[in-house]
């Protein structure tokens, strides 16, 4: 650490904000309303009561079994607030974060139904809102250990609210994520990309979104009423999503096998619908196809409720990588503990 870190930290005077986060539910009622983007649900067919649906699970299919790719990845990310900042020199205030995030992949291999974890992105990184530049900072292990903590310092937010410290960690990780979504695609461009999470604004045009918590209801209620229908392995028709530089295609489908559908547990009719979502670059027909693959796919890489507590939209390679991140980001409590004793022996500037 050198003097000019300790000066900006004893100069600012950031300190910790106990609060944490959780994961979200899968279906937030109180902002599940209409969408405000403009929506054509009529680009694939214009009556949904007599859509031919993909029906994999029963062995059968009301449309022609589409050809499905050798190789599927999955991309997955975690991130982690490892300690909010608030502070600020004189009686400015400022909003930031320490934060950890970890990126992967796993390559499903179809022909040899293999699944390998590779590609991990693990980053240390530190920022703040309000255009306040933050430095490299590195945290020393107790003990002698050589084991540092070192955070790199990321582009400052413009903005400053207490939103800023999760944007900040959310941003890099989608940042990463599209970065190694590039990386394997230029090594094999017939690989479906399955990434969790919504796509961002340069997403490749092959990789789908696999968004499976719902905020917003994209559908008018003449439409949507075929989520609540849908059985393991079918789909909704294709729809077109024209939200502002960023148009791309959209179809819910539902997750899980038939055994462990959501009449056997009790559980209400969405449960286990997801939504996905591909660039609208990509022709129709060709969108239909991975749209039919997607409705075999997902549904056989589903979790289970006895292994994961967010089956079955929590995909069973996701699961494992998102665990395998999870040890790679290092003991949480160890972490914010370590930064916490960083930040209290820094000291105040007289």
């Amino acid at each position: 650490m050198t003097n000019n870190n300790n000066e900006f930290w004893q100069k600012n005077n950031f300190r910790l904000e106990p609060w944490a986060n959780n994961y979200d539910s899968p279906i937030d009622v109180e902002e599940l309303a209409l969408s405000e983007s403009e929506v054509d649900p009529t680009v694939e067919t214009a009556d949904w009561t007599k859509f031919s649906r993909v029906h994999s699970r029963s062995g059968c299919f009301t449309a022609s079994q589409p050809t499905l790719p050798e190789r599927l990845i999955f991309i997955d990310g975690r991130r982690r607030i490892d300690a909010t900042l608030i502070g600020g020199s004189g009686n400015t205030i400022a909003y930031g974060a320490f934060g950890t995030i970890a990126v992967g992949a796993v390559l499903v291999d179809r022909t040899t139904s293999t699944a390998t974890c590779s590609q991990f992105h693990i980053r240390r990184i530190i920022g703040f809102g309000g255009n306040q530049q933050a430095p490299e900072t590195i945290i020393p292990c107790p003990l002698g250990s050589k084991a540092q903590l070192i955070y790199e310092p990321v582009d400052p937010y413009v903005e400053n609210n207490p939103n800023v410290p999760k944007n900040l960690v959310q941003n890099t990780m989608l940042k990463t994520e599209a970065l190694l979504a590039a990386q394997q695609f230029s090594l094999n461009p017939d690989t479906l990309i399955i990434r969790d999470g919504r796509l961002p604004y340069n997403s490749l045009n092959f990789t789908v979104g696999y968004v499976k918590t719902m905020h917003k209801n994209y559908l008018s209620e003449k439409y949507a009423a075929l989520l609540w229908e849908l059985k393991p392995g079918e789909r909704t028709p294709i729809f077109l999503i024209k939200e502002q530089n960023r148009p791309h295609w959209s179809w819910y489908l539902k997750s899980g096998q038939a055994q462990t559908s959501s009449d056997r547990f009790g559980y209400h009719n969405l449960h286990g619908v997801v939504r996905l979502e591909l660039s609208s670059e990509i022709p129709l027909t060709t969108a239909q196809t991975i749209a039919d693959q997607t409705a075999y796919l997902i549904p056989e890489y589903a979790s289970h409720p006895y292994k994961d507590p967010r089956a079955p939209q929590n995909l069973t390679p996701v699961g494992a990588l998102e665990r395998e991140l999870g040890r790679r980001m290092g003991d949480a409590i160890l972490i914010k503990r370590r930064v916490q004793n960083f930040l209290a022996s820094v000291g105040v500037l007289p």
